[in-house]
């Protein structure tokens, strides 16, 4: 039996500032014309751009393509 304890697969990929995978436990707090808002665990994932296309969304993964990105902010959410 084998058992993995680093994680293998990046939570985040930004693949030429166009295309962004989330891996995880996703929960969708705001979505508007040119921002994002997602929960991770004890995070909040923003991303604002001029214009969004949802390629996947499914159980743990987002794939998302990008115009002209501008911002993506981590932030711890403290209780």
């Amino acid at each position: 039996m084998s058992k993995r304890l680093l994680q293998v697969m990046p939570l985040i990929e930004i693949e030429n500032f166009r295309q962004i995978r989330i891996r995880g436990d996703l929960l969708l707090e705001t979505i508007a014309d040119h921002h994002m808002v997602f929960l991770h665990e004890d995070y909040r994932i923003k991303i604002e751009a001029d214009s969004f296309h949802v390629r996947l969304l499914r159980d743990e993964l987002l794939a998302l393509d990008m115009k002209n990105l501008k911002k993506i902010e981590l932030t711890r959410i403290e209780e």
